[in-house]
């Protein structure tokens, strides 16, 4: 059995070690970079922490599996009467195949949104903005700065704590005592974190208030121009933006739409064995499935997958997926956070460390013990010398 898997996040990697563990033939990983991105830790990133928390090369993760041969291509083509998947330069044949190309940005049509703002999706997105801040207040130390993220999930409640924590560190080694720095978290809906509960925005609310973030809710932003942003019809002057919004699904699925079927949210739906094609699996963000969207849900799918694949090899009883709601974490700055899971919650420094050991987790999850640990200890080391 050869099965290929397109994709190389959390789901395509872990789908690939499990496959390989249960010795199921042939595994070919196609994925459009070289390397994995653990988009969860890109904030830290972003403001000048160690990108080896948050960028891993593939073949480092995967040469332990011999089973496993990994390609550098981008999947463009599908071809399920022969059961090929191809870019535009080669075709791969697959008996099984899985997709888990995650998600792109969407700027809901905003103006000068595309051109103007910076993001933290990409690894490219992520060295700009870090080194426009640097830059900025490397340059001048009179000049106030005003930082505004736009959207206040999780990515943009992260960056802000981390934001507000990396100015004051630059201004402090650099003794600009005169510098100013103003951060903006902006949200359209009503709360911050309108996808987590009540009580997760209220207490990630007065924590990013208390490390002077100004947090503006039901205000949504209209345009963005290369000085100003434009909040409720009101223009306001910025240093830089940044998207950490809108993301819509691969435009892969769209344009195979006669093939795939598609939810209103643009994702594919599956049925109970996460089958949305016959020998066709979609996995992680790009299936409209319960938790969607979190790494963990991405693990439990390639997990599912792989033991269904097994078990369908040997003709044994197939099982449904069954998804269970996986636990959630939110640091703001480095010594708060806010963890919660199945109602039960922490917060503050209880919450640091359950939000550190839940990383934890999700770099063994793809790495052996002493790389996983190295990885999740970069978070500490400082990248910039002032």
């Amino acid at each position: 059995m050869h099965t290929v898997i397109v994709g190389g996040g959390f789901a395509g990697i872990k789908a690939a070690i499990e496959l390989s563990k249960k010795q199921l033939g042939k595994i070919t990983l196609i994925s459009n970079e070289p390397y994995f991105l653990h988009h969860a830790t890109l904030y830290a990133t972003a403001t000048g922490r160690s990108k080896d928390e948050s960028v891993i090369s593939l073949k480092e993760i995967l040469t332990p599996y011999t089973n496993v041969r990994v390609v550098h291509d981008e999947i463009t083509k599908l071809d399920t009467t022969r059961k090929l998947v191809g870019s535009a330069k080669k075709s791969y044949k697959y008996d099984e195949l899985i997709l888990s190309l995650g998600v792109v940005t969407t700027y809901f049509g905003i103006k000068g949104m595309a051109e103007n703002s910076y993001g933290i999706k990409l690894l490219n997105e992520v060295n700009d903005f870090h080194a426009k801040v640097l830059d900025d207040l490397k340059l001048d130390s009179h000049k106030r700065r005003h930082y505004v993220i736009v959207g206040a999930g999780p990515s943009g409640v992260e960056l802000a704590g981390a934001l507000r924590e990396y100015t004051d560190w630059i201004i402090t080694q650099r003794r600009h005592t005169k510098s100013k720095v103003e951060i903006s978290l902006v949200e359209a809906a009503d709360r911050i974190l309108p996808r987590s509960s009540k009580t997760a925005s209220k207490k990630v609310h007065h924590r990013l208030e208390k490390m002077n973030i100004k947090v503006i809710t039901s205000h949504p932003v209209e345009a963005l121009s290369s000085t100003h942003v434009t909040i409720a019809g009101e223009k306001v002057p910025a240093s830089a933006v940044v998207w950490t919004s809108g993301v819509s699904n691969h435009p892969f699925f769209a344009s195979h739409s006669d093939l795939f079927k598609l939810a209103k949210n643009g994702r594919v739906e599956v049925n109970q064995y996460l089958e949305a094609l016959p020998h066709v699996y979609v996995i992680g963000d790009n299936a409209a499935t319960p938790y969607s969207g979190l790494a963990w849900n991405a693990l439990d799918d390639a997990v599912f997958v792989a033991r269904h694949l097994s078990r369908k090899s040997l003709g044994l009883p197939l099982s449904s997926r069954r998804p269970t709601s996986p636990p959630s974490g939110i640091p703001v700055g480095d010594n708060w956070a806010y963890v919660e899971w199945h109602g039960v919650y922490a917060s503050g420094k209880s919450g640091v460390k359950l939000r550190r050991w839940i990383e934890l987790q999700g770099y063994k999850a793809l790495l052996p013990a002493k790389k996983a640990r190295a990885a999740w200890k970069a978070h500490y080391i400082h990248e910039d010398r002032i």
